[in-house]
């Protein structure tokens, strides 16, 4: 077999993404139309409640609407609207689903896990959704919020006190609302906290990453003239002065680092930015793990990853596990998942003020713990 051929995917199916969009809305039942394993798999990623048809071997051969026609009418009993999502064994067969549901309780949502990877899956979602801006909607939308992210939670917290700390009023949050907030419409205008996770709702107006808050202010200042900015940006620039001078501390005893990022393009960016900020960082590999990466180039196959990696020789990976049980002998702070070298409960961002220091402070003692172990050895 031609080698070429098989591949070590590192990011997940396009299914996964539409689900992860799709549970992000409360009230709102998922139904996955496929096998345990097209459930699992997301169901343990995104820990959220979702439903499946488990599609056995004979149903897939002699037909699944019946099979889906009884899980939807036993949801149906809940009053809540559902989402079924296509998988890949009924989207291969061809199989006419549309008797199966009513189009009217029921948005069916084609993306089986063949067609892409995470980013497809969630733009197909979003637009099955349908959802409309409303000028009469105060406030700014907040894009980039992903059940995948490893912060969102975390950058969802900052970037609604960031919000309210400039008297801008959150109008919604994609994806993580409830459908009944989704059905009033969106606002005018969007921010992103991770702009690789894009819902394409709204005027977009910038990123809350850290080293791209104050131009977004800016913005949102000439939308809302009332909008108070000063204080963000003063917060900003002495988390800025606190960063120099922590990872000044840190250069007066050691190199600046080699560092080698693995991330979605968004991520990758902000991460090279600040450890060439605050550090003098090296950063000879950037690859994004989203494909219709812009910037830089996209890498979801981990034998090439790990050969990139490997010829830089770096001092630090900022990635998933997968790059760090790759190359071990770097330290490693995991940015993307999935990240198995910590349990991870609170809610941490890295977006926003907040979001940019414990980046930092993470890259600090990561660093700090890696030479205190190699010299200990």
């Amino acid at each position: 077999m031609d080698e070429g051929l098989c591949v070590n995917p590192v990011w997940p199916c396009a299914m996964t993404g539409a689900c992860s969009v799709l549970a992000g809305f409360s009230g709102l039942n998922v139904l996955i139309h496929g096998s345990s394993g097209c459930y699992y798999y997301p169901r343990s990623l995104l820990k959220v409640p979702l439903f499946s048809t488990y599609l056995l071997e004979s149903e897939i051969v002699f037909g699944t609407v019946e099979r889906l026609k009884e899980v939807v009418n036993t949801l149906s009993t809940s009053k809540r609207p559902i989402a079924v999502l296509n998988t890949c064994i009924p989207a291969l067969t061809g199989e006419d689903l549309s008797g199966a549901f009513s189009e009217e309780e029921t948005i069916f949502v084609d993306a089986p896990g063949f067609i892409g990877s995470v980013e497809d899956g969630a733009k197909i979602a979003f637009e099955r959704l349908g959802i409309e801006t409303d000028a009469s909607r105060e406030g700014v939308n907040i894009d980039g919020v992903s059940l995948l992210d490893l912060f969102w939670r975390g950058n969802l917290h900052e970037a609604k006190r960031i919000l309210t700390e400039m008297g801008i009023p959150t109008a919604l949050c994609l994806a993580k609302d409830s459908y009944e907030n989704l059905r009033k419409g969106a606002a005018l205008h969007t921010v992103s906290v991770n702009p690789s996770y894009p819902s394409g709702v709204g005027t977009m107006l910038g990123s809350f990453l850290f080293p791209d808050l104050k131009d977004t202010c800016a913005k949102l200042a000439d939308i809302f003239p009332n909008a108070d900015i000063d204080p963000l940006l003063e917060e900003w620039n002495l988390a800025d002065e606190q960063l120099f001078y922590s990872s000044d501390k840190y250069l007066r005893k050691y190199e600046p680092p080699v560092v080698a990022v693995c991330a979605q393009e968004s991520y990758a960016l902000f991460a090279k930015s600040m450890m060439e900020r605050y550090f003098g960082a090296d950063v000879p590999v950037m690859l994004a793990r989203n494909h219709d990466a812009v910037s830089i180039p996209s890498e979801t196959d981990l034998t090439k990853i790990a050969g990139h990696i490997a010829g830089c020789r770096p001092d630090l990976i900022l990635g998933s596990t997968f790059e760090a049980n790759g190359y071990p002998n770097a330290a490693f702070l995991g940015i993307t998942p999935p990240d198995r070298s910590r349990v991870s409960i609170a809610a941490r961002p890295i977006a926003g003020i907040e979001g940019g220091i414990m980046f930092l402070e993470n890259v600090l003692n990561t660093l700090i713990d890696a030479t205190s172990s190699k010299q200990k050895k």
